[in-house]
């Protein structure tokens, strides 16, 4: 017998022979939730079971985060998570990364999020959506052949308006091939250019079933037809992206026929209804036109035309008289104003201005006369600026010389030095440099410091 171990060495263990294992750190799992719990911090903790076992399951706040739906017990889910133990109870957990429903939800998942998608586009903005015709001569049918939706739609259309004609287009309406067909036969009918307005749908069912026209070829072949679309899908409380992308939905196949064609009797109510607003519109044109006439008839100037001649006459004398005195009274202004300015312009009054200005002149001559000798003292002082600048210690400097000083007086020759240091200037700035050797001619004196 071997010798025995603790618990946790145990618990260990079979950890790290389920996190070793490959295929247990990311597998796919279908299972009912059961004793869905979210804490506060985002955790979800559940038991995932099926007809004959379960397991605990967590899912961290992080992954959480990307659930589009919220978890519920009894739901049927699909989770993708890694196993492994905890070690403090022992249990064998999944640790669950992504969950989506399973089945039904997972579909209707997918019919919210395109929808929320083509709702964005624009798709289903009431602005682009086209008015159905009053009176149509042509309606396309699109549905099966075999179901009750077909049957719906031709009777009311018979009972309601005979006269109009019908195009039939069969297809498959669930199925693998419902979508294609339907897609293809809106396309056949735009082709043919003949219809007035198309009436797509079927009769009610589960979601599988109607699944075909949420398809994105179906929806966008609905978006691209030039002709109105009437989308008559399940039943009242059915609804598709077809419906939403259609120019107007029906509630059931007989309401779309009912939407797409007006009745006899009230097509003739509309005929009287026009007819009697025609009648009044123009009886009350004509009495407009009568009363105008009889008034013209009933004036003055009509009766007398002469009058009517003499009072324009009148009338154009009057403005002649009035125009000839207005051109009469701005010339004598215009007259006076010349006068006028031929009196300012008088000769001697220029002459008598000309002699003022040449005294004037004269006066300001005789006065610059006077200040010109002060130029003269002004062009010395300049020179002996020049002089200065030339002689000065900073000249000397800019020229390569340099200025020894030491002890605060500058030194003119070798015997003014002694041991020590010295300031040597130059023209950008000052060095200090310690005195070694003095040379008196030939003789060398050194210091050693």
């Amino acid at each position: 017998m071997a010798n025995p171990i603790q618990v946790s060495e145990v618990v260990r263990y079979v950890k790290r022979q389920l996190d070793d294992d490959p295929i247990l750190q990311q597998i796919a799992v279908v299972g009912e939730i059961s004793n869905f719990k979210r804490y506060a911090s985002g955790h979800c903790y559940f038991t995932l079971k099926d007809e004959t076992s379960r397991m605990k399951a967590v899912m961290f706040s992080r992954d959480a985060r990307t659930l589009t739906f919220e978890p519920t017990d009894g739901m049927n889910v699909v989770v993708v998570a890694r196993v492994t133990m905890y070690e403090a109870t022992g249990d064998v957990q999944l640790y669950v990364e992504l969950m989506r429903q399973d089945g039904v939800g997972l579909l209707f998942e997918r019919y919210e999020a395109r929808k929320r998608e083509l709702e964005a586009k624009g798709w289903f903005d009431a602005e682009r959506k086209r008015s159905l015709p009053a009176f149509p001569e042509r309606i396309g049918i699109i549905t099966s052949p075999k179901g009750a939706a077909l049957h719906d739609i031709a009777t009311t259309l018979r009972r309601r308006a005979p006269h109009v004609a019908i195009t039939f287009a069969p297809v498959a309406v669930q199925g693998d091939l419902a979508a294609p067909q339907v897609a293809s036969a809106i396309r056949w009918m735009n082709e043919r250019t003949d219809c007035d307005v198309l009436i797509v749908g079927r009769g009610g069912g589960s979601i599988e079933e109607l699944w075909a026209f949420n398809e994105d070829i179906v929806v966008e072949a609905i978006y691209n037809s030039t002709i109105p679309v009437i989308s008559a899908v399940g039943h009242e409380t059915d609804f598709t992206l077809a419906d939403f992308v259609a120019d107007l939905r029906a509630a059931t196949p007989t309401a779309a026929a009912e939407l797409a064609t007006a009745t006899i009797d009230a097509q003739r109510k509309d005929v009287e209804r026009l007819t009697m607003q025609l009648q009044r519109s123009v009886t009350n044109q004509m009495t407009a036109v009568r009363d105008r006439l009889e008034r013209a008839a009933n004036s003055y100037g009509l009766k007398s035309p002469r009058f009517t001649l003499s009072q324009k006459r009148d009338r154009f004398a009057q403005a002649e008289i009035r125009l000839e005195q207005g051109v009469t009274k701005q010339l004598t202004f215009a007259r006076h104003r010349l006068a006028q300015s031929q009196q300012r312009l008088d000769v001697r009054d220029l002459t008598r201005a000309l002699r003022t200005n040449d005294e004037r002149y004269r006066q300001f001559e005789g006065r610059l006369n006077r200040i010109r000798p002060l130029e003269r003292p002004t062009e010395r002082f300049a020179a002996q600026i020049g002089r200065l600048h030339a002689v000065s210690p900073l000249a000397v400097l800019s020229r390569g010389y340099t200025l020894t000083e030491q002890d605060g007086t500058y030194v003119k020759d070798v015997k003014q030095l002694h041991d020590g240091v010295v300031t040597i200037r130059f023209r950008d700035g000052h060095a200090v440099a310690e005195v070694k050797e003095r040379h008196y001619g030939e003789e060398t004196r050194r210091t050693d410091v």
